[in-house]
């Protein structure tokens, strides 16, 4: 949620990946820092600590959620920081030090701690009683119908799951 991520202060994660949106956006293509258009939209990031590829973005560049997190923070259009100037910039903060030392014992800032606290963060996004929670836990399996949804709720899932094959790749789940 700190803007101050971003290079000129103006874009924090949340910018994009909106809570009220199940941490992502109702926008074709994310904007970024100074107003530019980012090639896709942001991703929704409830559940990821349960992803199983365990490859992150559209395109599954990042082995890792602790590189995936550092990407849009350097990306020249996303956040446009560098990595060596925002830790400068955090140790320089009256916040983050003390944050840094509950958190990891020293108040020592650097990049693999920045990655960890932000990875760990989005590990901690877990949908909790959620329509499709609730509607999963009324069935023993997730391909029947959930009996919160509506008909064509349930085609869609039907779709997700089955002929459509979404599920081979997003979150698959039996």
């Amino acid at each position: 949620y700190d803007p101050t991520l971003s290079r000129n202060g103006s874009t924090s994660c949340a910018s994009c990946h909106d809570q009220a949106r199940a941490f992502a956006e109702d926008r074709k293509t994310s904007v970024g820092f100074e107003g530019k258009t980012v090639a896709r939209n942001s991703m929704s990031l409830v559940n990821l600590r349960y992803y199983r590829r365990g490859r992150f973005f559209w395109d599954e560049r990042a082995e890792t959620l602790e590189s995936q997190v550092l990407m849009p923070v350097t990306d020249p259009i996303e956040m446009g920081h560098s990595l060596e100037a925002l830790v400068t910039q955090l140790e320089r903060d009256p916040i983050y030090p003390p944050l840094f030392s509950k958190a990891f014992g020293t108040d020592e800032i650097n990049q693999q701690r920045i990655a960890r606290a932000l990875a760990q963060f989005i590990r901690s996004i877990v949908s909790f009683r959620s329509r499709y929670d609730v509607g999963r836990a009324a069935v023993d399996s997730v391909r029947k119908p959930f009996p919160n949804f509506t008909d064509e709720e349930n085609l869609g899932k039907e779709q997700f799951f089955g002929r459509a094959r979404c599920a081979q790749c997003h979150l698959p789940d039996d």
